[in-house]
């Protein structure tokens, strides 16, 4: 039995035997990986072979053992790499130093090796599967055979392939292959896919001439689409009309809306139900998210019976914008009932009855809205004067529970690699572990990774588990200092920048986006830098935006420039925070007339949309969590909403 586990199996059974045992902190051993791993990186071999001796019983002892495997893989004996793999077959490390071997094996061309260990620890992956078909290729005749064999079925598909299948590719078209028939059923399967770029490499592999004929009668369709509603479908095999005319339309939809829209209302019929709704859904989703003059009156014979709840939830918006309560009122009716009693759309029902029926009691429905911990839930409580809910639970595990849990083996690692600052480690490690729990278990792990401090694990354990209601999980509260004191230093309320972390990062700080914003409040460089500069903080590198005092201190203060800017109102300083200032100051000129409410949820960018309604609504949450007066919009921005427009007195 490997050393690491032998300890783990004596803690587990002490742990069995007496109760849970205290798990070790390894606080001298993060030191020693993290010395061992230094001098792995600086080739001192004896050294490191030294300390990785020491650390046998330390959680990540097999981190350092596979660092090693991957710097020697160049003279590592197969023997090792098999070992390897089976003594830490549990961990994400074997799937990891299975995938470099297989790839070194083959830039080095030692393709016997690469069968031989590919038949014991394959990879369901087409990359790793066409590598072993060209190993294959590189055998014997038999096998040579067998790769040429098996290289249709990686050929003739919809999507492009990776390089790694180019040589058997280039092996099996010597042979003459690919035929006309299985190109043109590879051209219909990328179409299908949408990618009308392979489709047009595809057609040159098209010889037969009927096979031919078709796929010129596609493009000329396509290249013109408004074609599609001529007899010139009609000449495709009746498979192929569908996926043409899909292209089409949309193609079409692109360049010119209103006469692509006119005309598919016209045909849409002729083509199968589904196809009709990717089509319908596609055009008038489109036209109401742009909030197009015509988009209320096309909608109305794109999807007259209201049979497509996403469009249907962009007509009532663009209804919403042109303040349509008729329209609005009669579109929430047919909403699926899911979505129809949630909170959102229970709360615009309620307010376009109240515009076509001023003097009606409306008094229950926003009561009942207001017992919703949202938004909408809020924004309900506020109108009708009812208190802000939380609506908390928890079943948070002892001590004795969090400290057996912690003692799996995946999840010590887990621990060490996010206590070691190694995230997308600790995050292979936390889901492998998660993926062989039981159910209690899996409860049980979204509070130990609180109690590490992992708070996005915690919020993402809540999420995974529709633990809703547990307040204390999904809503932590860490760098309460920080926060507190440049709250107050850029004229905020104390949860506005809590509630914008909480949105932005769930409390990493080490969170980068893909577009480059950076830490705890999500800054971009160029922000932070103009920032530092306008309120004179220090601040030289954008690798500080990883320590939380100071992106705390940046993100507050553009937090707090935004929200003066724009008349101290909290969901346009959020929108811009979210998308900037510049689209706020646009959606501001088109449509600032709208009511508060209306305006918020019109905002063009759905992920913008949702930012907004959810830093308010947990604006109320932090300030209701830490015992203070909460208000989700001040008393001048209640009356710019929409139930006091037209006269309409509030409840």
């Amino acid at each position: 039995m490997p050393r690491l586990f032998l300890f783990i199996f004596t803690c587990l059974l002490s742990a069995t035997t007496y109760g849970a045992v205290p798990t070790p902190e390894y606080a001298s051993e993060r030191k020693l990986f993290t010395k061992a791993e230094q001098l792995l990186s600086s080739n001192k071999l004896k050294e490191f072979k030294e300390l990785q001796s020491r650390l046998g019983n330390y959680p990540l002892y097999p981190y350092l053992e596979y660092s090693l495997y991957i710097k020697q893989r160049s003279s590592l004996p197969q023997q090792k790499v098999s070992r390897f793999l089976k003594e830490y077959a549990d961990t994400p490390l074997a799937n990891r130093l299975n995938r470099t071997w297989l790839n070194h094996l083959a830039k080095n061309k030692r393709w016997k090796a690469y069968i031989h260990h590919y038949d014991e620890f394959p990879v369901e992956s087409t990359h790793y599967v066409c590598q072993y078909q060209v190993a294959l290729l590189n055998g014997t005749v038999t096998q040579k055979k067998e790769a040429i064999y098996n290289a249709r079925d990686l050929w003739v598909v919809g999507n492009s392939q990776p390089k790694s299948c180019d040589p058997l590719f280039k092996a099996w078209m010597q042979t003459g292959r690919p035929t006309s028939a299985e190109a043109t059923e590879r051209f219909w399967l990328t179409l299908d896919q949408g990618n009308t770029k392979l489709a047009r490499y595809i057609d040159k592999k098209i010889t037969i001439k009927e096979h031919k004929k078709q796929s010129q009668l596609f493009w000329k369709i396509y290249n013109s689409p408004s074609l599609v509603a001529s007899n010139n479908l009609h000449q495709l095999p009746l498979e192929h009309q569908t996926t043409t005319a899909v292209l089409s339309y949309k193609k079409w939809f692109r360049s010119h809306p209103i006469s692509a829209t006119e005309a598919w209302i016209k045909s849409s019929e002729s083509l199968p139900i589904g196809s009709q709704q990717d089509v319908t859904s596609y055009m008038g989703t489109r036209l109401n998210s742009r909030y197009h003059s015509k988009a209320i009156e096309l909608s109305e014979k794109l999807d007259p019976a209201y049979k497509l709840a996403e469009l249907t939830e962009v007509r009532i918006r663009n209804a919403l914008a042109a303040q349509e309560w008729s329209v609005i009122h009669e579109a929430i009716q047919h909403l699926p009932e899911e979505k129809k009693s949630s909170a959102k759309w229970q709360y615009w029902l309620a307010v376009a009855e109240m515009h076509l029926e001023p003097k009606g009691n409306n008094i229950a429905r926003f009561e009942q809205i207001s017992q919703d911990r949202s938004f909408y839930g809020y924004l309900a409580a506020e109108i009708s004067n009812k208190p802000f809910l939380l609506n908390a639970s928890s079943s948070r595990p002892s001590e004795t529970e969090l400290t057996k849990l912690e003692q799996t083996p995946g999840l010590l690692r887990a621990r060490e690699l996010f206590k070691l600052g190694k995230l997308v480690e600790a995050n292979r490690e936390w889901n492998l572990a998660q993926s062989q729990m039981s159910e209690s278990e899996l409860l049980n792990s979204g509070y130990l990774a609180q109690s590490w401090g992992w708070h996005l694990q915690a919020i993402i354990n809540a999420a995974k588990t529709k633990r809703w209601d547990h307040v204390d999980l999904r809503f932590p509260h860490p760098h309460q200092q920080f926060f507190a004191q440049h709250a107050v230093n850029n004229g905020l309320d104390l949860s506005f920048p809590v509630a914008i972390a909480r949105q932005e990062s769930a409390f990493l700080y080490t969170a980068q986006s893909h577009v480059g914003a950076r830490g705890l409040m999500q800054l971009m460089p160029k922000t932070a830098s103009a920032t530092a500069k306008k309120h004179k903080v220090k601040y030289t590198s954008r690798s500080q935006l990883f320590k939380p005092e100071l992106n705390i201190t940046l993100g507050s203060a553009y937090l707090g420039d935004m929200y003066k800017r724009f008349d101290q109102n909290p969901a346009y300083a959020a929108a811009a925070y979210n998308a900037g200032p510049h689209r706020v100051k646009r959606w501001l000129k088109d449509r600032g007339e709208l009511p508060l409410d209306i305006w918020i949820e019109t905002i063009p960018f759905k992920e913008t949309r949702n930012y907004v309604q959810n830093v308010l609504a947990f604006r109320v949450i932090y300030d209701r969590l830490q015992g203070r007066q909460a208000s989700l919009l001040s008393e001048k921005q209640i009356q710019l909403l929409a139930l006091n427009q037209n006269d309409i007195i509030p409840l």
